[in-house]
């Protein structure tokens, strides 16, 4: 298996409640939409997705089995919490701990319009040291997932105050198991390994609202999901029904029922848009995954300890689906059910591989 590199920055603003700057994403051109991978048009090709199915890639433990593992940067939680500046008081270390597992729990939490849950759930593993790379980058070994402060990134160099963070992963050119228990999916990607950077330089002053919606964003890019602004992703959005005359209605529906949990690429009803400059900006779109302001609102409060909308939990069921009723049951091995659903797969998955 060749082996495929992706990264992903971010750099994003939080204009309307602190002004100053959060975030930004880089990825290469002509890849992603708000998930990476898919080809230059419609929804299939190489999307990026952690395997449901046990995996070893390079000798490290890579799958969704057992919970995502992730380290940090001083192996626990008060190394960490100590290698950033806070604006005001420093939280405590029960408080922070708390604010790093909410973010985490965001992503893990069920749809509470669909009622979707979902198989990732993530773990601490603070006996495996992060394994970062100098200036920001890729190095898949280490945990699964590695939280790293840093004064010096691909986003930002030494003595930037803003409050940034970036978030690079890798993959291989390889079917996955998904997550409704479809073996070998052709449209995916498997990934390697992720690596989330911190801005710690001395002036950048967190609150922790801040903080955790910044790693709440970030940690939906080491899942795979792109930032939305068609600034960053021309004509890349998943959407369901979106109109520029009614963004803020079109961009807040709930669309995770309409995909297919056995086949997302292969999902009616959805389609890639381009959602127009500014779009993200306008009044009442409030959506995580926005670059420029991480969705931060009135309607969607930085105190808001799970700012998932319907778009993130949407992509969240594109990449790692749940089924959600008796009509997507996988069949057990070695029924002839299994064996239509096997053929049916390979007609549907035979236009596009990967």
């Amino acid at each position: 298996m060749s082996r495929v590199s992706r990264w992903v920055g971010s750099c994003s603003r939080v204009r309307r409640i602190i002004g100053v700057s959060l975030i930004v994403v880089f990825a290469a051109p002509a890849q992603a939409g708000v998930v990476f991978g898919l080809d230059a048009t419609g929804l299939t090709g190489g999307v990026y997705r952690w395997d449901a199915a046990a995996r070893e890639i390079n000798g490290n433990e890579r799958s969704l089995q057992g919970g995502l593992r992730y380290s940090m940067s001083g192996g626990s939680f008060e190394s960490f919490r100590n290698s950033f500046s806070w604006a005001g008081v420093a939280p405590t270390v029960s408080a922070f701990t708390q604010a790093v597992q909410d973010s985490f729990a965001a992503w893990a939490s069920v749809d509470p319009v669909t009622q979707l849950g979902t198989a990732l759930s993530f773990v601490a593993d603070f006996s495996t040291a992060v394994e970062g790379a100098v200036g920001g980058g890729i190095n898949i070994n280490g945990a699964e997932i590695d939280l790293i402060a840093t004064n010096d990134a691909s986003s930002w160099n030494f003595g930037s105050t803003g409050l940034q963070g970036e978030a690079w992963f890798s993959g291989i050119n390889s079917p996955v198991t998904l997550t409704s228990g479809v073996a070998g999916y052709a449209h995916s990607r498997a990934i390697s390994g992720a690596d989330l950077y911190l801005n710690n330089n001395a002036g950048a002053l967190y609150t922790l609202d801040v903080f955790r919606r910044l790693l709440t964003h970030e940690l939906g890019h080491v899942l795979g999901l792109g930032d939305i602004e068609h600034e960053i992703r021309p004509g890349r959005f998943i959407d369901d029904n979106f109109s520029l005359a009614d963004a803020a209605g079109t961009l807040n529906n709930s669309w995770a029922m309409l995909v297919d949990p056995l086949d997302p690429s292969g999902s009616a009803g959805l389609s890639r848009y381009s959602i127009g400059n500014g779009t993200s900006q306008l009044p009442g779109v409030d959506l995580l995954m926005e670059s420029w302001g991480l969705g931060i609102s009135a309607a969607n409060p930085v105190t808001r300890l799970n700012p998932l909308t319907n778009d993130e939990y949407g992509t969240r069921q594109f990449l790692y689906p749940t089924l959600h009723s008796d009509d997507f049951n996988v069949p057990e091995p070695g029924t002839p059910a299994l064996l239509a659903l096997a053929l049916a797969l390979c007609l549907g998955l035979s236009r596009r591989r990967c």
